[in-house]
């Protein structure tokens, strides 16, 4: 460490890509903020090119970059896909929660905008892209409405609303 001022590029790329694209150059600060709703959702790797060329000459500059890890970005909420009722008066609303790119990490229901209250999937634990739920309504009136929320573990949420059955 010689004291010299360090610039910085950053660039991005999808893992299965060769082409590195310029997310920012000529960087100060050695901290970079990406809004990575820019991208699609997928597995990207960033790179990161320091130099001291500010504080030396062209002959005696010298360069450095580093590679991350790969990382996932994923922007996309689960998808909520209401099941159709069974039997006329029903108190039961059954559905599936999906997610492309990550697993279901959290769902919960509120009957006519109360309190949420967690629901689990039928096979105990929420832990993979596809879960089914069932949420029995005890205290149940026809035109009632059960509003779902469904979180995936990069904190993206889905909301949909079921009608209980006249």
């Amino acid at each position: 460490q010689n004291d010299d001022r360090l610039q910085y590029d950053a660039f991005y790329r999808r893992e299965a890509e060769t082409t590195w694209k310029v997310l920012k150059r000529g960087l100060w600060d050695p901290i970079v903020v990406w809004d990575t709703t820019s991208v699609p959702d997928g597995t990207y790797v960033l790179k990161i090119a320091a130099s001291d060329t500010p504080s030396n000459s062209p002959e005696t500059a010298l360069t450095g970059e580093l590679e991350s890890s790969s990382f996932e970005i994923d922007n996309s909420p689960p998808r909520i896909e209401l099941q159709p009722a069974v039997r006329p008066n029903a108190r039961t609303v059954s559905f599936v929660v999906r997610d492309e790119s990550s697993s279901v990490l959290r769902v919960e229901y509120s009957l006519d905008a109360s309190r949420w209250r967690t629901v689990y999937p039928k096979d105990g634990i929420p832990d993979s892209r596809r879960e089914e739920f069932e949420v029995v309504v005890e205290d149940s009136e026809p035109g009632r409405s059960v509003i779902i929320r469904a979180t995936d573990a990069m904190n993206n949420v889905a909301t949909a609303v079921a009608m209980l059955q006249r």
